[in-house]
């Protein structure tokens, strides 16, 4: 009953710390590479194929089935499939095919999706994320992260009308448990009777927080809560602090550590694209 979290729980999740993980090429190498001089290693009808373009498609197709081995065969094989591209395309333009409207359309998306990415990279080259920014982003979501974490139930139901009955049967002494097993939409807690686990800010739907927010230890709740799931009866069966790392301990974790830095750059893209936005004349028919 996840859905995309906010908080600091997002940078925390999956590690120790909680958090999701990503992979980066070492910053020495991507510099040795952005060094070296390009040059011209092949010419196919007069148009020059660079090292730049051979060696961005070698990593494009190691990456998509492998590296070959017999690196020398693996450079043949290379070259060999780059000049074979170079003449089709040449032929599909001399054939008028980049003109066909289909063809057309799509070699426009193509080329809004590199400078996409291109004006990211950019952005973030030119405005990095510092040890100093991501404190003080750290500091903001500790502050914004709701303190306490909740073990709970829950039966979700499609209507309204089978919430209140199902509240009324507990009302007369049935069992949480039982009723979430035969009754709960959520197939995956209700054949736990309806356990969740603990739960904290940003694991659930905010509906479903803030009704549990307001309920004390060993209570149900008094109404049906409303979520784009469905209807929810809750059950809060115990409480405890949350345990939040400090700073340094967040920082130790290279997963959580990517994982804020990630969101601190889609951030700074976001509000790039806002910028544009509200600059923008824009109609859409």
């Amino acid at each position: 009953m996840s859905t995309p979290r906010t908080a600091l729980i997002l940078f925390l999740a999956a590690a120790g710390l909680f958090a999701a993980g990503c992979d980066k090429k070492p910053a020495d190498e991507a510099g040795k590479q952005a060094k070296e001089p390009d040059k011209v290693v092949a010419t196919v009808n007069g148009e020059k194929l660079m090292q730049s373009d051979y060696q961005n498609y070698l990593q494009l197709r190691q990456q998509q089935v492998g590296p070959l081995p017999d690196k020398d065969k693996e450079k043949q094989v290379v070259m060999d499939e780059l000049i074979e591209k170079m003449l089709l395309a040449q032929h599909a333009i001399s054939t008028k095919l980049d003109q066909e409207p289909e063809v057309s359309s799509l070699m426009k998306r193509v080329r809004e999706e590199i400078l996409v990415q291109a004006v990211k990279r950019k952005l973030l080259r030119d405005n990095p994320i510092t040890d100093d920014d991501v404190k003080k982003r750290f500091e903001q979501e500790v502050e914004a992260t709701h303190k306490t974490e909740y073990k709970v139930r829950h039966i979700l139901v499609k209507e309204e009308a089978e919430a209140r009955d199902i509240l009324a049967q507990l009302e007369k002494g049935a069992k949480f448990d039982k009723l979430a097993k035969d009754k709960s939409m959520d197939a995956q807690s209700g054949k736990n009777g309806g356990e969740l686990g603990w739960i904290n800010q940003g694991m659930v739907v905010p509906e479903f927080f803030n009704a549990v927010m307001a309920m004390k230890k060993g209570a149900v709740s008094a109404e049906p809560v409303k979520s784009d799931f469905g209807w929810h009866i809750i059950k809060v069966e115990d409480t405890r602090a949350l345990k939040i790392p400090a700073f340094e301990e967040f920082m130790a974790d290279q997963r959580a550590r990517a994982n804020i830095h990630r969101k601190m750059q889609d951030d700074r893209i976001g509000n790039l694209v806002k910028d544009l936005k509200d600059k923008a004349k824009i109609t859409v028919n």
